[in-house]
């Protein structure tokens, strides 16, 4: 800078200096902020990886506990089938037991009642001589006898015969009713039984009682026409 009508010039020598050296400052503060962020980001947490970690551990966790469930899963069915097996074979063992005791005290049974009944026509057969018998009378209201009866069909129980078929007879219990002498105990089974044999002279006697009715009320229309 030169001042008006004198020689005396003055540089300000300073400024570009200060020029300079500002300069160079802010360059070195650029390196600085640069070197400092790489820096940092060298050291920065690395939130992609992390993400990407934590994507992977939830994932194996995930596969791991559908692992778990269906081990426990399958542990589970093959325990049920296991114990289900075993209470079907339990069950068929019980059902086998219980047939096998039903035919068994079936073959029991209609065993004795065959020997009863045998027994029975055989002294209906073989037996029935007069010199067998002692106190014989004539029936008297064999009628009123066969009124009284209860005849009733009926299934026997399985474990007495066969279910399927209808059968015609009488009850033991009412049948004693009317002729307590054709009834009585078995021993063998338990039950009360009836001799059906007193029925035969029964109604054979009826039969002659009707025909002498029948012949009474002939001979009385007869009469009252003459």
């Amino acid at each position: 800078m030169r001042f008006a009508g004198s020689n005396i010039s003055f540089a300000p020598t300073g400024l570009k200096s200060a020029g300079g050296s500002s300069g160079a400052a802010a360059a070195a503060g650029i390196n600085d902020v640069s070197e400092s962020f790489a820096a940092a980001r060298k050291t920065a947490p690395r939130f992609d990886e992390m993400a990407a970690s934590a994507m992977r551990n939830r994932s194996d966790e995930k596969r791991q506990a559908m692992i778990s469930e269906a081990n426990v899963t399958s542990a589970g069915l093959n325990a049920f089938g296991q114990t289900k097996g075993a209470a079907l074979q339990a069950e068929a063992s019980i059902k086998a037991a219980k047939m096998q005791a039903d035919a068994a005290k079936q073959s029991s049974t209609m065993g004795a009642i065959g020997s009863i009944a045998g027994a029975a026509l055989g002294m209906f057969s073989f037996t029935s001589d007069e010199t067998t018998k002692t106190n014989i009378k004539q029936i008297d209201s064999a009628l009123e006898k066969l009124r009284n009866l209860k005849p009733v069909s009926f299934y026997y129980k399985e474990e007495y015969g066969d279910p399927s078929r209808k059968h015609h007879g009488f009850i033991a219990q009412e049948y004693k009713q009317v002729l307590p002498d054709a009834t009585y105990k078995d021993e063998a089974t338990g039950k009360l039984c009836i001799d059906p044999i007193d029925v035969i002279a029964l109604l054979v006697r009826a039969n002659q009682e009707l025909e002498a009715r029948i012949t009474r009320l002939e001979v009385k229309s007869v009469l009252e026409a003459v």
